[in-house]
């Protein structure tokens, strides 16, 4: 019988700027650094991981483009600590460019938002009601043909219902979500019959409905405001299977 041969891959060496950024992006995730305290000079980075100060310099580029540090005064780099609106951002970024669809986006609104506006109804203080209002209100103001603005203010909604949570974890979720919304709904919302309108009559039945104290009630005006949205794509003949991008 003859003996089988396992074969190993070769082992990569990892460059020592990914260590040094990894090192500091444990201590700031970790809690180790804080948000606002200044980093060692460079050469006092030099001398603790004991590399160059071209793999210092790369390592805190690296950081920086990751939003974990920010050029302070002095040429110190501050400690940054990602909020949610951050995480939001990067997030969205990477599924749209990463070929995200409008099916993919659709199904997760339609099953995060029902529910969080149950939440809403439940949860949401009188500021944060106010806010909602104060949005809905600046909707009633676009014209039908500003197709720019009334995006900005449905995704605007929906930011500030998100905020009114209460929630970090789904604040990013939520706003990530809301952030693809914006970009699915410009390529449908010209070509969507009194788009406005419906978008104004959904978002004054869900704001009843948050008044009320009504659990119920919200999460049904928030389903049929999402499957309005899919309507939408099919007016629009959107292909589900396509990138929002």
């Amino acid at each position: 019988m003859s003996e089988q041969k396992t074969k190993f891959a070769a082992l990569h060496r990892e460059p020592a700027y990914l260590k040094v950024y990894r090192a500091i992006e444990e201590n700031i995730i970790g809690g180790g650094l804080s948000d606002g305290e200044a980093l060692p000079i460079e050469a006092d980075l030099c001398e603790q991981f004991q590399v160059t100060r071209s793999t210092v310099r790369e390592g805190l580029r690296l950081l920086e483009q990751s939003g974990l540090i920010a050029r302070g005064s002095h040429k110190k780099f501050i400690v940054r600590r990602p909020n949610a609106s951050d995480v939001a951002v990067a997030a969205s970024r990477s599924l749209a460019l990463g070929g995200v669809t409008f099916n993919e986006v659709w199904e997760t609104l339609a099953i995060y938002y029902p529910q969080a506006a149950r939440l809403a109804a439940k949860r949401l203080d009188e500021d944060s009601l106010s806010a909602l209002n104060v949005v809905w209100r600046s909707l009633q103001d676009v014209a039908d043909d500003d197709h720019d603005r009334t995006v900005e203010c449905a995704v605007e909604f929906f930011q500030s219902l998100a905020k009114g949570l209460n929630n970090r974890v789904m604040l990013a979720m939520l706003q990530s979500l809301n952030l693809m919304i914006g970009e699915s709904l410009r390529q449908v919302i010209g070509k969507a019959p009194n788009a406005r309108t419906r978008i104004l009559n959904a978002q004054k039945n869900i704001l009843d409905a948050f008044s009320a104290r009504d659990e119920d009630l919200a999460e049904e005006w928030m389903a049929k405001h999402i499957a309005d949205l899919k309507r939408g794509y099919v007016v629009a003949n959107v292909e589900m299977d396509k990138p929002i991008l």
